[in-house]
C-alpha cells in the first residue's frame, strides 16, 4: 500500500514540474492571438464603417470591452519507478492537452458621449499630441482640416472627382490641399512644475491629482541618486495653426499662417465619410502631390497578402500589406490606424462603461 503511494505521488510530481514548463508556450500563445483578434477586429470595423460610407450608408460602431481566457488542461503522466518498485526501471514520460473556451463582451458604442466625441472637430490638442510622435503634418492635415478661409474666400479640402463636387464651391487642389500643414503653440501656462513628488511620496500622486482635476499633466523625471521625479504641470490648451505651401498658396492666402478663425477640422466621422466619398469617387484612391497612395482598397486578394478585410453587400475589400521599403508608399493601414486612435482620443472613456446594450457571448 505505500509503495503504491509512492508511485502515484512520483506520477503527479512528475506531470506538476513537465505541466508548468509546457504551459508556458499555449498561454503566452493564447494571450497573443487574443490580441490579434481584437486589433483584427477594430481595423475591420473601422474599414466597413468606410465601405458603408461609400454606399451611403449609416455607420454603426462596437467594441470588445472585455476578453477573460479559460483554459482546460488535460495531462497525463508516467515517471521513473526506478527505486520505487524493485527490479523495475520504468522512463518518464508526460503529455499535456490544452483547450481554451473564451469569453468576452461586444459592446455597442451608442451612449450620447460616444456620439458627441465621434461628431466633434478633432480638438487641437489632439492634433498636438500627433505632431509630437512624429505623424506627417501633410497628411494629417490633408484628412482632418475641412476647409480654409482667405479674405472673402473659402476653399474647401474636397479630392473627389468633380462630377461629385459642388459647382457653387472653391476647392483646393492636390497640390494645395497637400501643402497644408499644422503649427502648434502653446497656449500658455506655467514654465515649471507646479509640484514635484519624489519616489517615496509617489503613493499620494493619485489622490492629489484626483483633487486638481483634468487641468494638469504629469511627467517623470530621473533624479541624480538614479530615483524617480513625478513634476505635475499645468494643462495649457494648444493654438493650432495652419500653414501653406508657398509654392501652392491658394489666392486671397497671405504669407502668415491662418489661425482657428480661419479654417475648419473634420471630425472623426467626417474623415470616416470623406473616405467613403473618395472610395465612391473617381478612381477610388487618395493620392498625395508626391505620388503616395494616402488611402485606397482593392477588390481582389493581393498577391503579397493583406493587412486587413471585410466583407459587405457581396463584396470584398482588402487592405495589402504595405512595404516600408516601396516606392511610392501605401498609407493605408496608416490611415486607418490614425482614425483608430482619434476615435480612442476624441470619445470618452466612460463611454465603454455606459453603453446600455451588452452581448455576452461564451
Amino acid at each position: 500500500m505505500r509503495k503504491t503511494k509512492r508511485i502515484g505521488l512520483a506520477v503527479a510530481a512528475a506531470a506538476a514540474i513537465s505541466g508548468c514548463t509546457s504551459l508556458q508556450t499555449p498561454m503566452t500563445d493564447f494571450a497573443t492571438d487574443y490580441n490579434r483578434v481584437i486589433a483584427d477586429t477594430r481595423n475591420e470595423m473601422i474599414l466597413l464603417n468606410i465601405v458603408r460610407a461609400s454606399e451611403g450608408e449609416p455607420t454603426h460602431y462596437s467594441a470588445l470591452s472585455s476578453v477573460s481566457g479559460n483554459l482546460s488542461i488535460g495531462a497525463s503522466a508516467s515517471a521513473s519507478l526506478s527505486g520505487i518498485i524493485d527490479d523495475v526501471d520504468a522512463g518518464a514520460g508526460t503529455s499535456i492537452s490544452v483547450r481554451s473556451s473564451p469569453s468576452f463582451q461586444i459592446i455597442p458604442l451608442n451612449t450620447r458621449d460616444f456620439a458627441t466625441g465621434i461628431l466633434r472637430p478633432v480638438e487641437p490638442n489632439v492634433v498636438a499630441l500627433f505632431l509630437s510622435q512624429g505623424w506627417n503634418q501633410n497628411l494629417l492635415a490633408a484628412l482632418m482640416v475641412e476647409s480654409i478661409t482667405c479674405g472673402s474666400s473659402t476653399y474647401n479640402n474636397d479630392l473627389r472627382s468633380d462630377g461629385d463636387r459642388s459647382g457653387r464651391r472653391q476647392y483646393l487642389s492636390t497640390d494645395q490641399a497637400f501643402g497644408l500643414g499644422f503649427a502648434a503653440e502653446d497656449g500658455g501656462g506655467s514654465n515649471g512644475p507646479i509640484l514635484s513628488l519624489d519616489a517615496e511620496q509617489a503613493d499620494s500622486l493619485g489622490m492629489i491629482l484626483e483633487n486638481l482635476g483634468d487641468d494638469y499633466r504629469v511627467t517623470i523625471r530621473r533624479a541624480e541618486d538614479g530615483t524617480a521625479i513625478f513634476d505635475v504641470f499645468e494643462r495649457s490648451e494648444q493654438t493650432l495653426n495652419i500653414t501653406l505651401d508657398d509654392t501652392a498658396r491658394p489666392a486671397e492666402c497671405n504669407d502668415e499662417a491662418l489661425t482657428p478663425d480661419n479654417y475648419e477640422l473634420r471630425s472623426v466621422e467626417g474623415i470616416i465619410y470623406y473616405l467613403g466619398e473618395i472610395l465612391r469617387s473617381g478612381d477610388g484612391r487618395l493620392i498625395s502631390s508626391n505620388g503616395d497612395v494616402v488611402f485606397a482598397l482593392s477588390n481582389s486578394a493581393p498577391a503579397r497578402g493583406h493587412s486587413i478585410r471585410v466583407s459587405h453587400n457581396g463584396q470584398t475589400y482588402f487592405v495589402p500589406h504595405t512595404d516600408a521599403a516601396q516606392r511610392p508608399r501605401d498609407r493605408t493601414i496608416q490611415v486607418i490606424s490614425l482614425i483608430n486612435q482619434l476615435i480612442g482620443l476624441q470619445t470618452a472613456s466612460e463611454a465603454l462603461e455606459r453603453s446600455p446594450g451588452t452581448l455576452t457571448i461564451n
